[in-house]
């Protein structure tokens, strides 16, 4: 198990390697060849980025019965895509649009297991699927309700800038069907489930994306949230736990 951090020092976007409360720096990128530069950074004293810069986003829905309400389970993997543009990391404002606040709109965040793809897939199937996850991080879908139900699309929903937080960091070598997944407003639990409870597994959503979709390395997959999120405004912090990975922290602010 292997914990990589993306990071910026001095105005430079280098990785790591996560070691306690330091970063120990790698030439190259973890998702090719590296090594170390024996250069070390103390944790708080960088910048954390997002663990990759991905392509896409392909995010899963209604993937836990604890968030179907009377809804029956989708009998597939219900994907949809998350825009690049909406990515942030570990500290970065989730910042609600000055048109979502002026309409009054719900604004929830959803905890969830998020993979990182490690090399191009195609035509996965359950039972290669796993070599192509080269780690796991923690994931926040932002969704903005009242457009999810009422767009004919979830674009605004779920692309709008910011509402796309993944971090701190990324771990390799966690068994994904067995990672609690925990969401936090304010330091009040809001979410707390197990990915054991995932209808369809991590196998099976890359299986079943990759057969028509072409995952890029860097590519991340969100597997779905659990439960009912409540919901965040300005001034609030947002929380997401992952078991095996660490804790993603974002406030939430208003545009200005």
């Amino acid at each position: 198990m292997t914990t990589f951090a993306r990071f910026e020092t001095m105005g430079d976007t280098k990785y790591g390697i996560v070691e306690g409360d330091n970063i120990s720096e790698i030439s190259g990128s973890p998702l090719g060849s590296y090594s170390r530069t024996g250069n070390s950074h103390p944790v708080s004293g960088v910048r954390l980025l997002p663990p990759v810069s991905p392509s896409k986003i392909v995010a899963i829905g209604l993937n836990y019965r604890s968030h179907l309400g009377d809804k029956p389970g989708p009998k597939v993997p219900e994907p949809f895509l998350k825009a690049s543009t909406a990515v942030i990391g570990n500290g970065d404002n989730i910042v609600i649009p000055k048109v979502a606040i002026d309409e009054g709109v719900k604004i929830q965040p959803e905890a969830e297991l998020a993979l990182v793809i490690g090399k191009e897939c195609k035509g996965a199937t359950e039972s290669t699927a796993l070599d192509y996850v080269f780690a796991y991080t923690c994931g926040n879908d932002v969704s903005a309700r009242d457009w999810q139900n009422n767009d004919l699309q979830w674009t605004r929903a779920k692309s709008s800038d910011t509402f796309g937080p993944v971090g701190p960091w990324m771990t390799t070598d966690l068994d994904p069907t067995n990672i609690q997944v925990v969401c936090r407003v304010n330091g009040e639990e809001k979410q707390n489930q197990n990915t054991s409870d995932l209808l369809h597994p991590v196998t099976r959503i890359i299986e079943y994306v990759s057969s028509v979709i072409t995952l890029n390395a860097g590519d991340v997959i969100m597997t779905g949230t659990p439960g009912t999120p409540g919901d965040i405004h300005p001034g609030d912090i947002v929380e997401i736990e992952l078991s095996g990975v660490g804790i993603l922290k974002n406030p939430v602010v208003a545009e200005s």
